[in-house]
């Protein structure tokens, strides 16, 4: 095989890993947006985000894997969706810092997440209003989250014991704040999010679990939590704290 052959992505390849991670980076420890308007003309976009390869395109990249045929190789199985970013920094120093399965871990548990928004942001579409009263319980609801370090302190700082217990304890008071809400609420979509977020978490982590898989599943679980923070914000214009801002998603 030449030196010089790349098995490219097809433009349908990239445009599909695009979009199911929601054009948000797969990387558990960024939140970036990777689209969005074009500030020079109404009628343009802008995206920052790339369709990166697991293995490498070539036999020069970084963690090429020769067993590999071409069509896998430019297959949507060996493609991630990154920020500009986070794309270069999986490929420094011949990639040996993020091995190919380290990124299918990225891969997979951001997809899954992105579904669990989906399913609930179809809903939103026809609950955009808030409801009377939701104003007080909505402020219930973020003060619940700032009071969970978990979602914004170093993952280094926690265990899995310690995490899966607090966020035992989010889920079950935000199931209870849930019970006073109108169902027909954006508010109720939003909390019913977190503790989506929270169970998968569990069902997905174990108290065995690694440091790095207990990184992967706490980054994840905070971009998921990072929108809702930013949806409370702008519905019921609370004031977020500067450590909750921190997992908004850029």
């Amino acid at each position: 095989m030449p030196t010089n052959q790349r098995d490219y992505f097809s433009l349908p390849t990239v445009r599909k890993l695009a979009e199911r991670a929601a054009y948000i980076c797969s990387n558990p420890s960024c939140r970036r947006i990777t689209i969005g308007p074009d500030q020079s003309t109404s009628a343009l976009s802008v995206k920052t985000g790339k369709a990166a390869h697991i293995c490498a395109a070539s036999p020069s990249g970084p963690r090429y894997d020769m067993s590999q045929t071409p069509a896998e190789r430019s297959g949507i199985e060996n493609g991630i969706w990154l920020c500009g970013a986070c794309a270069d920094l999986i490929d420094k120093n011949g990639g040996a810092g993020y091995p190919p399965d380290h990124l299918r871990k990225w891969k997979k548990t951001h997809e899954a997440l992105m579904l669990q928004c989906l399913e609930g942001g179809k809903r939103l579409m026809f609950h955009f209003l808030a409801q009377p009263g939701d104003a007080r319980l909505a402020r219930r609801v973020l003060h619940l989250l700032e009071d969970k370090g978990v979602l914004y302190q170093p993952c280094p700082s926690e265990n899995a014991s310690h995490v899966i217990d607090s966020l035992k304890e989010l889920r079950t008071a935000l199931t209870t704040i849930k019970g006073e809400i109108d169902p027909t609420s954006s508010l109720y979509i939003i909390v019913e999010s977190i503790v989506s977020a929270c169970r998968y978490y569990m069902n997905s982590t174990s108290a065995g679990a690694t440091p790095q898989e207990i990184e992967f599943s706490i980054g994840a679980l905070r971009k998921v939590v990072g929108i809702n923070v930013r949806d409370l914000e702008k519905i019921y214009s609370l004031p977020v704290p500067a450590h909750l801002q921190s997992i908004i998603p850029q």
